[in-house]
Order: structure tokens, then C-alpha cells, then sequence
């Protein structure tokens, strides 16, 4: 718990000096708490056909967008999501081995959207880094890993009113799964694709 908190620290860190000083220019940004859901890609795959993944499932998360010029603005973005661990079998399918507590942090710049005191609709795409930290665990396994992602998201921002409006987005978080951290072995995971397809409400301060 506390390295995930010094990991949640550190992102937005990364946000909070310019969030500060676009308040003191009366800039303003925007904060997205959103519900989606997680399609996860296969980290590793072993012999006979067999792999291991998490299993697709919902996720929860929130997103800062702060302007740095016109069409353009910093965002910082935190998510979390809860599912079983599968190892793939042929054949037979699949089997559940334990339950993974995955989080997804990044920062990056975005190109377009909503502005401030606008409505109607606007398309935007981002950018960035960040990491994805995997808490395995069953009854017989206790693993944590965490990897480097990049980023890339589309999206479109409909605007309600002068401070609330819609964003509904879909990200891609790119990686591999780090094999040396979990268990002390350094094997080449698979680069995954893991897309984050998600609603919320855009508020702007």
C-alpha cells in the first residue's frame, strides 16, 4: 500500500506546479472522475499453447487536464481495476489462479478537447508515460510487478455547460509485464496492449 502511494504521490506531482500556476494566471483546468472497463493483453505466453493474462474487467480512475496553451494541456491520470489472474489452457480453456489489483498511472500532453467556458463537441488525442503496477494474489502466490507504459488515447469531450461536460475516451496503456521483479527470473513478456474504454464527467475549476 504505501509504494502505491508513493507512486500515486509522484504522478501527480508531476501535475500539481502547473496546476498552480495556471490558477494564479486564471487559466483553470479540468478533473474526469470515470468508470470504464479494461481489456487486458496476454503477458506472458508459455509452451503447448498455454499463457497468462487478466481476465477483462471494469475499472474506476480519475484524469487532471491542465491547459498549458491554447489546444494543448498537461494531464496527469490515475486508474484502478480488480480481476482474476488466468492461465490459458488448451483444450480446456482457462484457469483462475488468483486475483490481480491492477493500477495505471501516467502523465502527458493532450491535443484538443473542451475548453473552459465552451460546449458542443470536440475531439482530442493524447500522449504519454507511466506505469502499470500488478498485485497478484492467491492462496499459494504473492507477487508485485511493476512495469513502464506508454500511452495513447482518443477521445471526445461534449460540453453540457460552462463547467460540466461529458468526455468519453479510449487509452491504450503499452508495456511488458516485469517477470524479474514478480519472481527473480527475467523472462521476455509479451507487449501488451491493455485499452481502457471509458465515461465520465469532466468538471472544470
Amino acid at each position: 500500500m504505501t509504494t502505491r502511494f508513493v507512486r500515486l504521490v509522484a504522478t501527480l506531482a508531476l501535475v500539481a506546479p502547473v496546476a498552480l500556476s495556471a490558477q494564479t494566471l486564471g487559466v483553470g483546468g479540468s478533473v474526469t472522475p470515470y468508470a470504464g472497463y479494461l481489456i487486458t493483453g496476454r503477458y506472458l505466453d508459455g509452451p503447448f499453447g498455454t499463457n497468462v493474462a487478466t481476465v477483462n474487467t471494469p475499472m474506476i480512475g480519475a484524469q487532471m487536464a491542465i491547459p498549458l496553451v491554447s489546444g494543448l494541456s498537461l494531464t496527469g491520470n490515475v486508474g484502478y481495476a480488480s480481476a482474476d489472474v488466468r492461465v490459458g489452457v488448451p483444450v480446456i480453456g482457462g484457469i483462475n489462479v488468483g486475483t490481480n489489483n491492477l493500477w495505471v498511472y501516467d502523465a502527458g500532453l493532450e491535443l484538443g478537447g473542451l475548453a473552459k467556458g465552451r460546449t458542443g463537441l470536440a475531439p482530442f488525442v493524447q500522449a504519454g508515460v507511466g506505469g502499470m503496477t500488478n498485485n497478484i494474489r492467491s492462496s499459494f502466490l504473492n507477487l508485485q510487478s511493476t512495469n513502464l507504459v506508454y500511452t495513447a488515447g482518443v477521445g471526445v469531450d461534449v460540453g453540457l455547460s460552462r463547467l460540466v461536460g461529458v468526455r468519453v475516451q479510449a487509452k491504450d496503456y503499452i508495456g511488458r509485464f516485469d517477470t524479474e521483479e514478480a519472481i527473480g527470473i527475467r523472462t521476455r513478456g509479451n507487449l501488451t496492449h491493455n485499452w481502457a474504454l471509458s465515461a465520465g464527467l469532466k468538471l472544470a475549476f
